[in-house]
């Protein structure tokens, strides 16, 4: 059997049928398309169309301008070949191998700089490098051109042209082999269908009776009969006719041609006539029109000489004539006079330095292509920076592509005009300027070089220049090289005090804001520890009622806290007062204490608690630490709800010591608080549920799922095991009884044979029995039959 390998090399057939298929079928159904091309897939079609045989690619010589485009997109998009192809206009692989050639190229020229390339011939070019080597496979043979067509085509190759001819010959889409296999479907279809009624018919199953249906009845009715004339009928037309056997023809042969096949080969031959007729009416045309393409095309590949327009125009230069014609007639006027002016103008003739006028020359500019290209391949072979070593060397170059947009930078050169005024010079140009003629030396040169200076004229002006300098060296002063250093003295007055400046402003004001800053600070450090904390203050005090109740008589010291108290809620009011209070007026402030009175009090307090709590001597944080631990440790003590606030003592004491009333109405409000707080918590804890149960319903139903299988799993494996248990019992019980029943049917089978033998003996005997018999029968009959015979002759 023979194996197609799909793939290869294009031929010149192969191409042709692509591009009919393609302009019958479109480019989208790639599989269709392949179908006529034996060797090759759809993938290997569309890249061939894509790569090679698409009108719209240009295959071309590579420009400069596309060698910058192409660098420059791969400088800012490595390996990002599809993006770059439609941008510079080419296809992918064009743009890839264009790119292998340059860097090859690039390293090319950088082996025969460094002298790499050894002795003996010149290298190659670079296309060398990537051609195939012989017994080398092209992987990409989609972008080569098609290999000529042989003269003796295989057979596969005929059948495979002979095909694509007949599929694409048909445009209506009419195919003649789907239209022979609808009709062979048809008939198998029809012939099971009544070979199923056959054997139904003999298995005894009687189809139900359909109705009648309108018009002729074809299973029944004969259509379209005509009953035979009587009499007898004239055979001998058919006898004159000759017959051929249908052996070795097919159905369509020995049938003809059926109504439809003549209609559509007719109408096949209209059309072709019709094109014919057309084709010769149109011919005329088409002629003119191909060579009016030719014509354009040969236009097109002409290129246009472009030329930079002109910087001098006619008009400048006659008025560049005019200035040198006036120039002259007034230096042959001075000549000609003998006065002491007849030295006094100089020779500024425009034409006496034309032999000596060279075209400045353009500055020589880098080529881009080959640095970008030495760059790229730099970058190629670079390793990656994990290593730490040195970055990518990377070649200096004063002009290159840039990074600006997606379009390489080009810094176009011109041709300096040495008539015109020199302006800004612009990149790439020689910097000039006007033309000086300084026959008498007036004028001084900047000493920029000058493409209009004679060789004597140069060399006098450097000799000039020169001479200048060293008389100028020579008129500076003698260097001197001593210096001495003093230190400014502080000033002091005749007692000996230093004199005291004037304060600089900028250290005033700080100063002045350090104060305020500091005098804020004790500001805030004098307030109370309720407006300090930010602890809760009633909104509104009637401080009338609340100093009215003071009295200035002697009393205990808790009474007198109490009343300091008071007086500081009151003046919290007034100074610091809370949004929405009522302001508080005529009443005085308390006398602020001085900071180190306040401190002395702060200290004595501390240092009475130190000796209350057993430390005497320590600090106030170490006070306030163990007064905290103290005061929690009588709270845990107590049993939880064990304090509650009194009415009637105004004031917080034990359960216990609560009157009844008191008793249960705090029962009575812990229970609605409680109850409340339950409410809430179950409220809180419904919605805590709803929104666990939609985040975790899908874990939950996997959950489920999951165990449910490894439900099932474990009884199938407990029926497993217990059905292995069983069959290996039973296999056990097989081993014993099974060369039992061998012996037993063995034994049966052995009588059977025997009694089969026996029997065949007796039919053997009784068979030659029945023939004897029989022949004495026949005997018997013959001789009974003579004598009837003889008996009827003697009679």
């Amino acid at each position: 059997m023979r194996i197609i390998v799909k793939g290869g090399v294009w031929k010149n057939t192969e191409d042709e049928i692509l591009k009919a298929a393609i302009s019958k079928y479109g480019k989208n159904q790639w599989a269709r398309i392949s179908s006529l091309l034996v060797r090759k897939t759809p993938k290997q079609c569309k890249a061939r169309w894509y790569e090679w045989l698409d009108p719209s690619i240009k295959k071309t010589e590579w420009s400069k301008t596309e060698d910058e485009k192409l660098l420059h997109l791969a400088k800012l998009m490595p390996t990002q070949w599809r993006t770059i192809a439609p941008i510079v206009g080419r296809t992918a692989t064009q743009c890839l191998e264009r790119y292998q050639q340059l860097l090859d190229e690039a390293e090319r020229q950088e082996n025969e700089e460094l002298g790499l390339t050894g002795p003996g011939d010149e290298a190659g070019p670079s296309d060398d490098v990537r051609k195939l080597k012989p017994g080398e496979l092209d992987t990409d043979p989609e972008t080569k051109p098609a290999k000529p067509d042989p003269i003796d085509m295989d057979e596969d190759e005929k059948e495979m042209l002979s095909e694509a001819r007949a599929r694409l010959a048909n445009t209506q889409g009419k195919k003649a082999k789907r239209k022979a296999r609808e009709r062979q479907l048809e008939e198998a279809r029809r012939l099971a269908v009544l070979q199923k009624r056959r054997e139904l018919k003999a298995a005894g199953v009687i189809s139900r009776i359909r109705e009648k249906k309108k018009g002729v009845d074809y299973n029944a009715d004969i259509p379209f009969e005509k009953q035979p004339a009587i009499g007898f009928y004239d055979v001998g037309e058919e006898r004159a006719k000759t017959y051929e056997s249908s052996i070795g023809k097919s159905r369509m042969e020995a049938e003809g041609k059926r109504k439809a096949d003549r209609g559509e080969e007719e109408r096949r031959k209209k059309q072709k006539t019709a094109n014919k007729e057309s084709n010769d009416k149109f011919q005329a045309a088409r002629e003119v029109q191909i060579a009016r393409l030719k014509e354009a095309d040969k236009i097109s590949a002409r290129r246009k000489l472009d030329l930079p327009t002109p910087q001098v125009g006619e008009k400048e230069l006659e008025d560049i004539v005019k200035l040198g014609q006036a120039g002259e007639s007034a230096r042959e006027l001075v000549e000609e006079g003998e006065g002491s002016t007849q030295g006094l103008l100089g020779n500024y003739d425009a034409l006496g330095s034309v032999q000596n006028l060279r075209t400045p020359r353009t500055e020589q500019g880098e080529d881009n292509v080959m640095s970008e290209a030495r760059n790229l391949r730099n970058m190629t072979a670079s390793q990656t920076p994990l290593l730490g070593e040195e970055n990518t060397p990377m070649q200096e170059q004063r002009g290159g592509t840039g990074y600006e947009s997606s379009t390489p930078r080009h810094t176009a050169n011109f041709t300096p005009n040495p008539l015109a005024t020199p302006g800004q010079v612009g990149p790439g140009a020689t910097p000039l300027k006007t033309p000086m003629r300084d026959t008498l030396s007036i004028n001084r040169t900047d000493g920029i070089s000058e493409a209009f200076e004679t060789p004597a004229e140069r060399k006098y002006n450097e000799k000039s220049e020169r001479a200048r300098l060293k008389m100028g060296f020579k008129s500076l002063p003698a260097p001197q090289n001593n210096f001495e250093v003093e230190m400014p003295e502080d000033e002091v007055d005749e007692s000996g005090q230093p004199i005291s400046r004037k304060e600089d402003a900028a250290e005033r004001d700080a100063r002045i804001a350090a104060a305020i800053a500091e005098e804020e600070r004790k500001v805030l450090a004098r307030r109370s520890s309720a407006i300090k904390l930010s602890l809760p203050r009633p909104v509104n005090v009637d401080a009338a009622q609340l100093l009215g109740s003071l009295s200035l008589k002697e009393k205990t010291v808790e009474e007198m806290i109490e009343n300091e108290y008071l007086r500081l809620v009151v003046n919290d009011a007034v100074n610091y007062p809370l949004p929405g209070a009522v302001p508080i007026e005529g009443v005085a402030a308390i006398t602020e204490l001085p900071d180190e009175a306040v401190e002395a009090a702060k200290a004595a307090v501390d240092t009475e608690l130190a000796e209350s709590m057993g430390v005497p001597g320590a600090n106030a944080d170490a006070v306030k630490r163990s007064l905290l631990a103290s005061i929690e440790g009588e709270l845990d003590a107590m049993p939880f709800g064990s304090l509650a606030y009194s009415q009637s003592k105004k004031a917080i004491v034990r359960v216990d010591d609560l009157s009844d009333e008191e008793k249960v109405q705090y029962y009575t409000t812990r229970f609605n608080v409680t109850k409340d707080r339950l409410t809430n918590d179950a409220m809180k804890t419904a919605k805590q549920e709803k929104k666990l149960q939609v985040k975790l319903g899908g874990y939950m139903a996997r959950k489920e799922a999951l165990s449910k299988k490894l439900l099932d799993a474990f009884h199938a494996i407990e029926t497993g095991s217990i059905e292995r248990e069983a069959f290996g019992q039973l296999a056990l019980n097989e081993r014993e009884a099974a060369p039992l029943r061998v012996y037993k049917l063995e034994k049966e089978v052995s009588h059977m044979q025997q009694r089969e033998a026996e029997l065949q003996a007796r039919y053997k005997e009784m068979d030659y029995e029945r023939r004897r018999r029989q022949q004495v029968i026949e005997e018997l009959e013959e001789e009974e039959a003579e004598r009837l015979n003889e008996a009827a002759l003697a009679a």
